[in-house]
């Protein structure tokens, strides 16, 4: 009896030892010993440097590691330079990072001196110095400005280049964009390659790469148009409108890049000032300025009688949210008056010496501006001149068919208009009628057709009346134009 009772004791124990010894799965025999991981998160992020002709920007994708201070590698990832050929370097040699922090949504990058000793940069280059540096770390996370700091200081301009002292946000870079024709060679292979396949999609290209003129990914995009390798964009950055045109350069068919190739602000309207809620408009010549508090100090230029009852200034603090305009002479209405167009510009481009023109709020603030250009006309030499154009403008960027306004007081009222390639060769001319012949002022509007062309190239339009005594051409107007 006794040796039963061993037996099953011995039978239990061999059971339990059974359960507690169970073979572990799959999963539990191969789990690491350490938990820790020793790889790193790797994040893209889109770098800015210089074109190969130094007025503009090219993009650059560098990859940096989330787990170290992104601010810092990606500064030390432009102190290297670009990638590429295409590409120029945005930091002088010897330059040294002091130090970099970002405070609240502002980066402050400290420079060693060495960044404004530089030799062979101007103005025009410091300002796309200055975009590259501040488009590349507004693209990171928590970064809506950069303050650039030298030695510790803030600094008033860069090569000449007036930047204020305020921290810097993106700005919009307009104009017409350069094009490498190298460089889209490249491109052009890594798409048909399957690489960076967003270049085929014009609102891609400004999503991902509107950067190099200073746009965001989460602007508005929306397609105006797209047809024979043109495409138009409307944009909206900062409350400000502008249209974008991008073409494909290596020609119009599926599989073919889009790059940008100019931008153009649209006209940002400026409210009338109300008096109901005690708003004034008044005149003032720019004594001084303070970019930093946004405070010009004006001397008045009184108008009219009610102005005179006006009291505001001489120093006017600027909305930080103001519209700004710049109003340029473009030609001459029939009296012989000066006609204008206004365009966005921004506060630090007000000099002094400039006319002003404020609409006040009831707390004598500017909430609007509209900055008198005293340069000569655009188009037209002399108030003498019998033909005026007012549209196209000089270098603008154009496609058939052309629109062309203007005004003029020549015989018969038959105003000529052609347009040549940039081999001079006529590549369509027409003529109309203006609404009144000389010596009265006429009005006069015209769309002229060209070709489609293989590729865009400079041209130009011109304007000009034919004498009743030969046929010779007079009073002619040449207008440099870049032709799609």
């Amino acid at each position: 009896m006794k040796k039963a009772f061993l037996i099953m004791i011995l039978v239990v124990a061999i059971s339990l030892t059974g359960c507690f010894n169970k073979p572990k799965n799959k999963t539990e025999q191969n789990a690491p010993i350490s938990p820790k991981s020793t790889v790193q998160a790797v994040k893209e992020v889109s770098l800015y440097f210089l074109n190969s002709k130094m007025s503009g920007l090219n993009m650059d994708i560098r990859s940096v590691s989330e787990n170290a201070d992104l601010l810092k590698q990606v500064i030390s990832e432009l102190m290297k330079g670009p990638s590429d050929q295409y590409s120029k370097p945005i930091i002088p040699d010897n330059t040294k990072l002091l130090s970099v922090q970002l405070k609240d949504t502002t980066a402050y990058v400290n420079f060693s001196k060495d960044y404004m000793s530089a030799t062979d940069i101007n103005e025009s280059t410091a300002k796309y110095m200055v975009a590259a540096l501040v488009n590349t770390l507004t693209g990171l996370p928590n970064v809506d400005s950069v303050q650039i700091l030298v030695e510790g200081n803030k600094i008033d301009s860069l090569y000449g280049y007036k930047i204020g002292l305020d921290p810097l946000n993106r700005t919009v870079l307009t104009g017409e964009v350069y094009i490498d024709k190298e460089r889209v060679k490249k491109l052009q292979e890594n798409a048909s390659l399957g690489k960076e396949s967003w270049r085929l999609d014009p609102i891609k290209v400004m999503q991902e790469e509107g950067g190099v003129v200073g746009f965001s990914p989460d602007d508005d995009f929306s397609l105006d148009s797209k047809k024979d390798g043109i495409a138009l964009i409307n944009a909206t950055h900062d409350n400000k409108s502008y249209m974008i045109t991008l073409i494909q350069p290596e020609g119009d068919k599926d599989g073919n890049i889009w790059v940008i190739s100019d931008v153009k602000a649209k006209f940002t309207k400026i409210p009338e000032a109300d008096p109901t809620k005690g708003e004034t408009f008044i005149y003032g010549i720019v004594r001084a300025i303070n970019y930093e508090t946004r405070v010009v100090t004006i001397e008045r230029e009184y108008q009219d009688s009610s102005d005179i009852n006006n009291e505001a200034g001489p120093d006017i603090k600027v909305l930080p949210n103001a519209i700004i305009h710049r109003q340029a002479k473009v030609g001459y209405d029939s009296q012989g008056g000066y006609q204008y167009s206004e365009t966005d510009m921004s506060f630090s481009d007000i000099k002094v010496g400039d006319e002003l023109g404020m609409i006040l709020t009831k707390n004598k603030e500017a909430r609007a501006i509209i900055d008198s250009d005293k340069s000569s006309i655009t188009n037209a030499s002399t108030q003498n001149a019998n033909i005026i154009v007012l549209s196209p403008m000089k270098n603008n960027s154009v496609s058939s068919p052309v629109k062309v306004v203007g005004k003029a007081r020549v015989f018969e009222a038959v105003v000529n208009i052609r347009i040549l390639d940039s081999n001079g060769n006529i590549l369509s001319q027409t003529s109309v009628q203006a609404s009144a012949g000389a010596p009265s002022w006429g009005d006069f509007e015209a769309d002229i057709q060209y070709k489609p062309l293989s590729t865009p190239q400079d041209g130009t339009l011109q304007v000009f009346s034919l004498s009743p005594k030969d046929g010779s051409v007079q009073d002619l107007v040449s207008i440099p134009l870049h032709l799609k």
